[in-house]
């Protein structure tokens, strides 16, 4: 792999150059079933969140990273197509949850399934290689 020429810290620029490589494939490969699916990626993305447990539009902001007016049009899309609604938080009746309907659920499980290389590929590896890559995952984003 060739090494990561604007990284300053040479020991990490083959990481530098792996990682950027991996991304790119996971968010090609998730777009790309999106798409087949009806969805645009972050679409995709909520939507995962959202069949994942219940969240508010705070917290999926702070997932995406940005303010949570930018993740109301996505979820206004979502709900349109019925695959996610708002319902009010159990604990503060000021706050909604978007909750992935059965529907969604459904689709974003698909989008998993569907994938062309991501699914392929860890069904590559053994069960060791599997547990390596979680581990060194969790390490990078400090889990």
């Amino acid at each position: 792999m060739t090494p990561f020429s604007v990284e300053p810290a040479v020991e990490h620029a083959e990481l530098r150059a792996a990682l950027y490589e991996l991304v790119g494939r996971f968010l090609t490969d998730y777009e790309r079933c999106a798409n087949v699916h009806g969805l645009s990626l972050p679409q995709a993305r909520v939507l995962a969140f959202a069949a994942s447990e219940p969240l508010s539009q705070r917290r999926l902001a702070k997932h995406f990273g940005c303010d949570p007016s930018n993740i109301s049009v996505l979820v206004d899309r979502l709900a349109e197509r019925e695959l996610v609604e708002r319902r009010p938080d159990p604990h503060d009746a000021r706050v909604k949850l978007i909750v992935a309907t059965e529907a969604g659920r459904e689709l974003a499980i698909r989008c998993c399934q569907d994938r062309e290389w991501l699914g392929p590929t860890l069904d590559g590896l053994s069960p060791e290689q599997l547990e390596t890559v979680r581990e060194a995952l969790l390490l990078l984003v400090g889990t």
